[in-house]
């Protein structure tokens, strides 16, 4: 490992060594974050933000349009319960797997690089999945899909939170997560707009339509100067923060250089799992397959049941050809745009108050909106209990999007981030196929098992105690 060797003086001059650079006598070495408190906050900064915006929605919006779609696809391809659960189970399998495999190449070769590929390749798994003439096509491009999403949410949150001094990080999260949230909302409303007009082909392709600036953005944007500063580039380092200066109109003065800690460990998984991160991969992990497993399995259970007319548990819904109503479809934004007040207002809290408390409270109100589903009352309760759940899950997931990255060094933090994620999305395969494979047959138990696992999420922030609010972000 090369750190800062050598600052030494003489008389009027400076020498310090970094990398393999050297200091003259009339250059000024800082570290980035001083660099970011000149640079300041501009429209840099806001462009990154409307980026990962964009890019959060069109990976999600691809996870809820299949939700909404699924039932015509049964009417027009006579899906049966077992090829719907295949489908989403195969999306969020290569979601998984993608998700851990790609965390580790964006440590080692760049966030850019990666996200730039794999959005491009998700907007073109999108337009053939628009064009998919039977089932079997639609599978393989939900595999494409759920790769492309997996690699894409390991990187952009890393991305985000390099970019801006520690008190503005916050704001990078909550602009990913109205992305996510937004996507909820937004595909419901649209589908409610457009899919009895133009079908479920058309709803794809205008739904995957901001993946078209999220590209535009991520090709004219530099790449991360946290990620450049450890990987040793300390040249393409600075012109990322003087390109950052320029747009945010300050000037840094041509003296100034950046001091690296150059890791030659870039993407290590033992690292991870070593005893300064062990406790942080594996309750960050825990906390977030459970939540995931709720969020992922509500998205294909709300349609279903709303599609049912359901009210609480009582009855057994029937495994039909039945597209989604108007109102169903209106529900389901309703309830979506939920998320957006639930991001928000953890984004509010967690920089007011810190990340525990809230994340502690909010899992609390999860595990009690979840076990009133069971009370069948009539269907505005199940419909009101079904939001508040939804708007506490956007409040937990977005509080544990600002604590992972804190709580891993710039060297490991993809990687982290990629191995938390895949937790996560193992548990989104598990709370999807648990509700296609026993929703018709036991609803109680689909209930039972969010329940559960909700259970599990409120012990995991009860036990883990790091507050990350006032925490720099460590290079090494």
């Amino acid at each position: 490992m090369n750190e800062i060797k050598e600052i030494t003086n003489d008389g009027d001059s400076t020498i310090a060594k970094y990398g393999s650079t050297s200091l003259a006598s009339d250059e000024k070495l800082l570290e980035l974050n001083e660099i970011y408190e000149m640079i300041g906050l501009g429209p840099a900064q806001y462009l990154y933000w409307t980026l990962v915006a964009l890019v959060a929605y069109s990976d999600y919006a691809e996870l809820t349009v299949m939700a909404v779609i699924l039932p015509s696809l049964r009417c027009e391809w006579g899906l049966t319960a077992g090829f719907e659960a295949a489908i989403t189970i195969s999306m969020y399998g290569s979601y998984a797997l993608f998700a851990i495999m790609f965390g580790n190449v964006a440590d080692k070769y760049g966030r850019k690089t990666v996200i730039q590929w794999s959005t491009l390749l998700l907007l073109l798994a999108a337009i053939c999945g628009a064009l998919s003439p039977n089932k079997w096509v639609f599978l393989a491009t939900r595999l494409v899909t759920g790769a492309c999403i997996g690699i894409n949410l390991s990187c952009i949150v890393c991305y985000t939170a390099e970019f801006a001094e520690s008190k503005y990080r916050v704001f990078g999260v909550l602009a990913f997560s109205l992305g996510l949230c937004g996507a909820f909302g937004a595909v419901s409303g649209v589908a409610f707009i457009f899919l009895q007009n133009v079908g479920w082909h058309w709803l794809i392709i205008i739904v995957s339509l901001p993946a078209v600036p999220a590209l535009i953005l991520i090709l004219a944007l530099p790449e991360s100067p946290r990620f450049l500063c450890v990987s040793g580039q300390q040249d393409k380092a600075m012109k990322a923060v003087r390109t950052m200066a320029k747009l945010n109109r300050r000037k840094l003065q041509e003296k100034i250089k950046m001091a690296c800690f150059v890791d030659e460990e870039l993407g290590s998984y033992s690292k991870i799992l070593n005893k300064d991160n062990r406790k942080s991969t594996i309750a960050l992990s825990v906390m977030y397959f459970c939540n995931i497993f709720i969020e992922f399995g509500l998205i294909v259970w709300l349609p279903l049941m709303y599609s049912a007319n359901m009210c609480g548990a009582a009855q057994s819904p029937q495994h039909k050809c039945q597209s989604l109503t108007q109102d169903d479809l209106l529900k389901l934004t309703i309830v979506s745009g939920g998320s957006i007040l639930g991001a928000t207002a953890a984004v509010i809290l967690a920089q007011r108050i810190g990340r525990l408390i809230p994340i502690r409270v909010a899992s609390l109100i999860m595990l009690l909106s979840i076990g009133t589903v069971f009370v069948c009352v009539n269907e505005s309760l199940t419909f009101a209990t079904t939001m508040i759940a939804k708007i506490v899950e956007a409040f937990v997931n977005t509080t544990l999007w600002i604590i992972i990255p804190e709580s891993f060094p710039t060297c490991i933090r993809s990687t982290a981030t990629g191995f938390i994620n895949s937790c996560g999305k193992i548990g989104g395969v598990f709370g999807t196929a648990c509700v296609y494979l026993l929703f018709y047959s036991s609803h109680y138990s689909v209930i039972g098992i969010f329940l559960f696992c909700s259970f599990v999420g409120f012990v995991g922030t009860m036990v883990y105690d790091r507050e990350t609010k006032y925490e720099i972000l460590q290079e090494k």
